[in-house]
């Protein structure tokens, strides 16, 4: 059986798998990132790589920011703030001495799920991966669509509000001018700040998903309240890529979408729009939740080493 080294750049741990062709994990572990420099970060993948040697035939990234898949080049790394159109794929080649294929993590766990998962039997789907922003991939034609530069797909950018943007553009610091402040883990913040009256500031040094999912299991009003605001914001904005590229189904990530009910929320809210709008001139897309869960960046990133066509 053909075996692989896959990777996946977290912002916090590098997690890597040693797995056979069909996405098996036959080893896994995780190290600390390095997000000093560039030097740095390819010297911990080297020794993750020195410990394999001899077991994989080639390895797989899966790697925050705008990535040609293609032509191997990173021309952002999200918070490997030194990665500019940098040749990724061929410095780590040099590295481990052999062939690498990188791709964007939201793309990463949009490949799996069309490969495997919860988009396996539809044309045309999107996952949405519900982060610190919010990730995810387009499925055209039963493929993840990668755009003219490798940046279809990056809903965190998506503009809801014209006004902010236009005066302040897409500065991510301005979380009410762009779709990263409401359809991610923490727009799910932000709604319970709001409804607790704790100003946004104070709000991300008390309030994670733990402790909202523990007033939520407590039965509190405000937390319940939170919940349902912040599944009709993502469905608002899910209407919002549903007028352009009108999908089957919508799959949601990330490590939120573990509860059931974050996507009970953004189905209802879709189902609330939707029977109040019988003039929308495209259809209702299909809500539901990925398949696979931390591990879906591995499983990509090695569908998109496995499935090249060149």
């Amino acid at each position: 059986m053909r075996q692989f080294l896959v990777y996946d750049l977290g912002g916090t741990f590098i997690k890597y798998a040693l797995m056979d062709e069909s996405g098996t994990v036959i080893e896994q572990s995780k190290v600390p990132s390095p997000t000093d420099n560039l030097d740095h970060l390819l010297d911990v993948m080297a020794e993750i790589a020195a410990g394999y040697k001899g077991s994989f035939e080639g390895a797989a990234v899966s790697m925050p920011g705008r990535i040609d898949t293609r032509k191997g080049i990173a021309y952002t790394g999200g918070a490997y703030r030194f990665i500019k159109d940098t040749p990724f794929a061929e410095l780590l080649r040099e590295r481990i001495g052999t062939d690498v294929v990188i791709a964007n993590d939201g793309k990463c766990a949009a490949k799996a799920e069309v490969t495997y998962g919860a988009l396996k039997d539809v044309e045309n789907g999107a996952v949405i991966v519900l982060g610190t922003g919010t990730g995810g991939g387009i499925v055209l034609n039963h493929d993840v669509w990668m755009g003219q530069s490798g940046g279809a797909g990056e809903l965190s950018a998506l503009v809801c509000d014209l006004n902010k943007v236009a005066q302040h553009g897409f500065g991510m610091d301005n979380p009410g001018s762009v779709y990263a402040g409401f359809g991610s883990a923490t727009g799910l913040v932000l709604c319970y700040a709001e409804a607790k009256g704790i100003p946004v500031p104070q709000a991300f040094e008390t309030i994670n998903g733990v402790t909202f999912f523990q007033a939520y299991d407590a039965g509190e009003e405000e937390a319940v309240k939170a919940l349902e605001t912040f599944g009709m914001n993502t469905a608002v904005g899910i209407t919002s890529v549903q007028c352009v590229l009108d999908l089957e189904r919508y799959a949601i990530g990330g490590g939120i979408s573990a509860r059931k009910e974050v996507t009970d929320s953004i189905r209802k809210g879709i189902d609330k729009l939707f029977s109040g709008s019988f003039t929308l001139p495209f259809s209702k897309p299909e809500i539901v939740t990925c398949t696979f869960g931390n591990d879906a960046n591995l499983i990509g990133a090695l569908s998109f080493y496995t499935s090249r066509k060149d």
